[in-house]
């Protein structure tokens, strides 16, 4: 995923929240006093202080084809972070998919690394260095934190360019579960940190020094960024680091949206697939969803992240309305065919969509 925009310098941010803080406040409040910007300006030294060993920087050497008979290597640089004392490091999928050799930076000195597993639709990666360094930090991937609220600040760190990590300050600016007709295979944070000259795939932290989750998606646009949910990462890594790959799950039928009775938009089973889960569970074509595991179902974007955490072979409960009947369903769930669509088990209308962007630089 691509961002192009300058990485934001935290004293000129440390300007604009204390001058934003002064000029939109009402005539009859206080002035934010210095005071203020100093504490924060105090955290963020202490959350960068806290996280900066964990951070490394990914180079990655792809051989492409250049004319006849001619090859050239193109460096990709990225950002990456320790998750595990025995040397596992998250990266974007963008700096690890496909290239003939990967190594990582480390204060000073180059790593080589294995690689434990890829996951295209979420852009994530993890690698595991051959010989880790003696000491370094870890970022925790916890995934009981809540979502961050909407306008508190957000902390990256990366590795820009050659320099050594480095933090930017923005703004969590929304929860995304589509941009345009593209479906997102979770929802997605939108964050106002643009990612750009080797910060892609770096972690983005709260204000409370938190890890909320990695960048893996751009929006040039908007000069910011779309970062994976810990709760959505910890399940990638889960299976990546148990298995290599993320086995997705598949009940068999694929939705579209219409408008209800009453005028509202509501997501009915567009076609639901002869022997499949959903077949054989009972549900039919038309039926109205309105939930996938009590995750209730508004949209056709609402579905893949319904499905999201659902594992193949566990039982899953499906409400849906047929007529004037609530009716709930319980059926276990396959591992997603090959015959099945390669980016969502239930969704037609709206694809969910694969990291397919230029990657963050």
């Amino acid at each position: 995923w691509y961002f192009n925009s300058m990485s934001t310098h935290l004293g000129f941010l440390y300007l604009v929240v204390f001058s934003a803080m002064v000029t939109f406040l009402p005539l009859a409040a206080p002035a934010a006093s210095p005071a203020g910007a100093l504490a924060l300006q105090e955290r963020m030294v202490e959350i960068f202080a806290d996280n900066k060993d964990a951070i490394v920087r990914v180079k990655a050497a792809y051989t492409v084809a250049e004319g006849v008979g001619k090859q050239q290597v193109i460096l990709k640089v990225g950002t990456g972070f320790f998750i595990s004392r025995e040397g596992h490091i998250m990266v974007s999928a963008s700096r690890a998919v496909g290239a003939d050799r990967v190594w990582v930076e480390y204060q000073g000195r180059s790593y080589e690394v294995k690689p434990v597993g890829h996951d295209r639709l979420t852009n994530v990666s993890i690698l595991q260095l051959v010989d880790p360094p003696a000491h370094f930090a870890l970022i925790l991937v916890d995934p009981n934190v809540s979502r961050p609220h909407t306008g508190g600040l957000a902390v990256a760190i990366s590795c820009p360019l050659d320099f050594q990590p480095s933090p930017s300050l923005g703004i969590f600016a929304g929860m995304d579960k589509r941009v345009g007709n593209k479906v997102f295979p979770t929802e997605y944070i939108r964050t106002t940190i643009p990612v750009d000259a080797g910060q892609g795939g770096c972690p983005i932290l709260d204000i409370n020094g938190r890890f909320v989750g990695i960048s893996v998606a751009s929006i040039p646009e908007l000069n910011g960024s779309y970062c994976l949910p810990a709760d959505a990462l910890a399940r990638v890594r889960d299976d990546l680091i148990f298995s290599g790959q993320i086995i997705h799950s598949w009940m068999g039928f694929e939705v579209a949206e219409r408008l209800s009775a009453d005028g509202s938009h509501a997501v009915y089973l567009s076609k639901v697939v002869a022997e499949s889960p959903a077949f054989l569970a009972g549900l039919q074509q038309g039926d109205h969803l309105i939930s996938i595991q009590q995750r209730a179902i508004h949209a056709v974007s609402d579905v893949p992240s319904a499905t999201f955490f659902t594992r193949a072979n566990q039982f899953v409960l499906v409400q849906v309305r047929r007529g004037a009947e609530l009716m709930d369903f319980s059926f276990k769930t396959m591992s997603r065919p090959a015959s099945a669509s390669k980016l969502a088990s239930a969704v037609k209308a709206a694809p969910v969509v694969e990291p397919d962007l230029k990657p963050a630089d």
